[in-house]
């Protein structure tokens, strides 16, 4: 072919580019953003697809200059979807949070919003059921080896993208589609919804003492402290919160304290993996405040019942993480724990209850249902509303 004809086919009979390719999509689910890849364009699980992942996003790399990846912890996740491995489901979602500083990739979490747009994926390939205007998809979340579902509204045979449902932490409005983690109770664990088995435990944190925590297992591991005791400002902006390194230090002390107490990341090699692990995610938790949102939006003290603040990997959330806000409501449903005591009698008449949790990006709405009796902590559900979007389909392509 001559040049005219291939400047005229934009270049793409060039196969391949000297480069390797692998087909992708790129997906806002919630408050956070995706690369979505299929299971059998990739290596089998293990180093070798590890290194297509980094090689894909850039990583590592601050910045993923060389790759797809939106250089920030909420744009630098990845989802490798495949045919189920379960009857019961519809799709398989495996997730898992790329590092921008070390060359490593946590598949040891989940990561709610993405789960968003796991449900959006499979409705998009049709792996579901209709149910009036909606499609009912049945994850199966591959890292935890539990079951989501998820309700996708559609329009003409595709899912629905326009609606008035808006979501803290993403511009405009959007269709709402629901994801219900209602079988996500001691995921992370595999045990109970209270790992140490008291809804709140005083442990000693080296830099800050004696210090109550409240450990919850509820779609992922989940550490709880008041924001007064770490000496949080509840005013200030979150980028202020992530430029004070002391309170970003104390956190992190907390955060390494409670692994090693509870067994979950101990050792030499304890602090290389909290900064790669998701979990455990620490929020801190206060009752409600007025504050300034991220998008210059006001958020008084009657607009939410709990003021919520969340970090892992040295690094605050700029809004919340899905997985996060099924456990805090299921947390608040829980008496004894600090969310508990932070959010006031939310959950106590029983039956379903809503929590409107304040965080950086505005106000989240979470719906759960929690009881307590003798076989231990039951939770019925905990589901959350979403926005997702496809934002692109196509090729990646990356250097091997």
């Amino acid at each position: 072919m001559s040049a005219a004809e291939n400047l005229m086919t934009g270049g793409r009979t060039c196969a391949g580019f000297n480069m390797q390719s692998v087909s992708a999509r790129i997906i806002r689910g919630g408050s956070s953003k995706g690369i979505y890849l299929w299971r059998e364009d990739l290596p089998p699980e293990g180093e070798a697809r590890d290194r297509v992942v980094l090689r894909v996003f850039g990583s590592p790399d601050r910045r993923q200059i060389d790759g797809l990846g939106g250089a920030d912890k909420l744009t630098s996740k990845v989802a490798v979807m495949g045919p189920p491995t379960r009857e019961d489901c519809d799709i398989d979602y495996h997730f898992g949070q790329v590092n921008t500083e070390l060359p490593r990739v946590d598949w040891r979490a989940n990561c709610g919003n993405l789960s968003a747009g796991a449900a959006l994926y499979g409705a998009l390939i049709g792996a579901g059921r209709i149910e009036g205007d909606r499609m009912r998809v049945a994850i199966h979340q591959v890292n935890t080896g539990r079951r989501l579902v998820a309700f996708v509204p559609m329009q003409d045979g595709h899912p629905a993208v326009e609606g008035d449902f808006s979501i803290g932490g993403v511009p405009g409005t959007g269709a709402r589609l629901d994801v219900d983690f209602g079988d996500f109770a001691g995921s992370a664990l595999g045990g109970a919804v209270l790992p140490t088995g008291n809804a709140r435990d005083r442990i000693t944190v080296p830099g800050i003492g004696p210090l109550e925590v409240s450990v919850v297992d509820m779609a992922n591991l989940l550490i709880f402290v008041r924001a007064a005791d770490i000496g949080m400002e509840t005013a200030a902006s979150i980028f202020d919160m992530q430029a004070d390194t002391g309170l970003v230090g104390r956190l992190e002390a907390v955060r390494k304290a409670v692994s090693a107490h509870i067994g979950f990341i101990t050792g030499p090699g304890a602090e290389e993996e909290l900064r790669v692990s998701t979990n455990p995610l620490i929020f801190a938790v206060a009752p409600p405040c007025d504050y300034q949102a991220t998008n210059n939006l006001a958020v008084s003290a009657p607009e939410h019942d709990l003021f919520a603040r969340s970090l892992a990997r040295y690094e605050f959330s700029k809004a919340y993480p899905g997985s996060g806000a099924a456990g805090t409501a299921v947390a608040a449903g829980i008496p004894g724990t600090l969310v508990h005591e932070a959010a006031g009698d939310i959950g106590q008449a029983g039956g379903r209850y809503d929590l409107r949790v304040g965080h950086p990006g505005g106000v989240l709405r979470v719906a759960a249902e929690v009881s307590a009796g003798a076989g231990g902590i039951r939770v019925a559900k905990a589901l959350i509303g979403r926005t997702a979007r496809l934002l692109m389909d196509g090729t990646a392509y990356y250097c091997p």
